[in-house]
């Protein structure tokens, strides 16, 4: 697999576990923002994009199983198994 076609299998899972989020969301500096997640995709720069939307538990309920999953998927391309690892807790504990 070429890294183009693994960039676009790694956004493809971020942008679904996005899609997840509620419309009312909370955001802040220590947590999520959705326009930081959308520049951080832009640019390719897919482990910020990843943690910026795991960050949305810091102020916000933990979304759904598989929102997790999207990104234990997401974590385990990138070869981050300690993301993967963390985000199946997250998943288990929702």
């Amino acid at each position: 697999m070429s890294i183009s076609d693994k960039w676009e299998l790694i956004s493809a899972e971020l942008l679904a576990a996005y899609k997840l989020l509620p419309t009312e969301i909370k955001e802040s500096d220590f947590g999520y923002r959705e326009e930081d997640f959308l520049e951080y995709l832009s640019v390719n720069e897919l482990r910020l994009a990843m943690e910026e939307l795991d960050g949305v538990i810091e102020d916000n309920k933990s979304p759904d199983h598989l929102f997790w999953e999207h990104l234990i998927k997401a974590a385990t391309l990138m070869n981050r198994p300690e993301h993967a690892k963390k985000y199946e807790q997250y998943k288990v504990a929702t």
